[in-house]
């Protein structure tokens, strides 16, 4: 068994994993050693831990995950992965998109994927069934435009995505401004699949992240949402880099 931490920029994800199967999973605002101390008292066979951070954490932290477990990883540009990373400015590629290709290629190995991870940004990234991912493209997530929609004009509101405002034409300026919102990046989402069905016909499609469960229902094309596809992708790439270390 594994142990895996997501420390993001709003919420820490930490889930014992075996696998690809998630034992058991918390979500909260931040990690601290009493969360991680209950996991390693529930669970006896946990023997290696990752840690991902995208902001600033403590050092005290980090030294209590490595004294903790045999095997500690932090996930860094130069952290072995076991797909194969065809990004040109790999320092630069976000730790949430490597987890959620390298999750997507563990749950369907055979096929292409497709990943949509709807969260602040929306990314769109494609791996191969050989393990080989080719890159992808980032927008903005549907709070970032409602929150440009208002920032950068004089009169339009600040608004939130909300089921029962949402129209093919909208009617009131509210209505006008959460259906463009939600229908421009639908229609933005359904487009990559479609072209990416085209060339790809074995192709599945993950969507992901906060937004996903939005847009789930209102896509014609035939998807799969996970929610801990990041989880899954982390504990790959400890299990890929802790088999080397326990067979030295």
């Amino acid at each position: 068994m594994n142990l895996v931490i997501d420390l993001g920029n709003t919420t820490c994800k930490i889930a014992v994993c075996e696998g690809i199967e998630i034992i058991e999973s918390a979500v909260s605002e931040k990690v601290s050693n009493r969360e991680i101390a209950y996991f390693i008292s529930k669970y006896d066979g946990i023997r290696s831990v990752i840690f991902s951070s995208v902001t600033n954490h403590s050092r005290e932290l980090t030294d209590y995950l490595r004294s903790s477990f045999d095997y500690f990883l932090e996930l860094n540009p130069s952290t072995p992965l076991p797909i194969k990373n065809h990004y040109q400015t790999p320092k630069t590629l976000g730790y949430d998109r490597v987890a959620a290709v390298s999750g997507a290629h563990t749950i369907f190995h055979d096929h292409d994927v497709l990943v949509i991870d709807a969260g602040t940004a929306v990314t769109f990234d494609f791996i191969t069934a050989n393990g080989e991912y080719m890159g992808g493209n980032i927008s903005p997530g549907l709070e970032m435009r409602f929150k440009a929609l208002n920032k950068y004009s004089s009169r339009l509101p600040y608004l939130h995505y909300h089921e029962m405002q949402l129209k093919e034409l909208g009617e009131t300026t509210e209505q006008a401004v959460i259906s463009g919102v939600f229908n421009g990046l639908l229609y933005e989402i359904e487009y990559y699949i479609s072209l990416f069905s085209a060339k790809h016909p074995d192709l599945k499609t993950i969507i992901t992240g906060g937004d996903a469960i939005s847009f789930d229902k209102k896509l014609k094309n035939s998807i799969f949402v996970l929610s801990h596809l990041n989880l899954i992708g982390l504990n790959r790439i400890l299990d890929y880099n802790a088999q080397k270390f326990f067979k030295n």
